[in-house]
């Protein structure tokens, strides 16, 4: 079950970039997303280094396959053999490098100032979750369309699973900085207690007596 988004709401601004502080509702610590286009940039970037890793090594799978083919091995011409290594291949290297990016982080990550963490709690997914979640990039159109919707929504959702986020860490909140309140939060707050206020006594009580 996702966590609402309003339960995490604070009704504060991060200092250094004035975006909403949320809360991890287990740990009561503050977070900042990281925005949406920060978010978009870096799992391009991220997408791109594992197609250039992937490719280099398909390239190198080609030789070696060239290489059975002019010494006359069998193995070197059945093309469904190495069709099913280029998709493992695949697979296996999205999962290695779902690894990374649930453990220490990814070069996105790195390049973008965001870390994927748990909102519950603020934790990341770990090497072994991180590797499944990773395999969601197998669906490259759908996480395409999903990551232009997050950035033109200004979100730092992790788009394919709710339960996590890309924080900030060069926010204000990230450094240590206190957060400041809401002004649009506090006048809203401020006009709905005068509305409470000017509402007509009821059976010789105010709106908010108690018993």
């Amino acid at each position: 079950m996702s966590t609402s988004k309003s339960t995490t709401l604070t009704g504060l601004l991060d200092p250094v970039n004035g975006r909403p502080v949320r809360r991890h509702p287990d740990t009561g610590a503050y977070f900042v997303k990281a925005s949406g286009g920060a978010h978009f940039w870096g799992r391009v970037l991220d997408a791109m280094v594992f197609l250039v890793g992937y490719v280099v090594l398909a390239v190198i799978l080609a030789v070696v396959r060239e290489s059975m083919m002019n010494s006359g091995s069998a193995l070197g011409y059945n093309d469904g053999l190495w069709l099913t290594l280029y998709a493992v291949l695949w697979f296996v290297g999205l999962y290695v490098y779902g690894m990374i990016w649930g453990s220490v982080g990814s070069v996105g990550d790195a390049a973008a100032g965001m870390r994927s963490v748990r909102i519950k709690n603020g934790t990341t997914a770990g090497a072994w979750l991180g590797g499944w979640r990773a395999i969601c990039w197998s669906f490259f159109p759908f996480f395409v369309v999903m990551l232009i919707a997050s950035a033109i929504s200004g979100g730092g959702d992790d788009t394919w699973d709710p339960k996590f986020a890309a924080i900030d860490r060069r926010s204000g909140i990230a450094q240590g900085q206190a957060p400041v309140p809401d002004p649009k939060a506090a006048a809203a707050d401020q006009a709905a207690a005068a509305e409470r206020r000017d509402l007509p006594n009821l059976y010789g009580q105010r709106p908010d007596a108690r018993p």
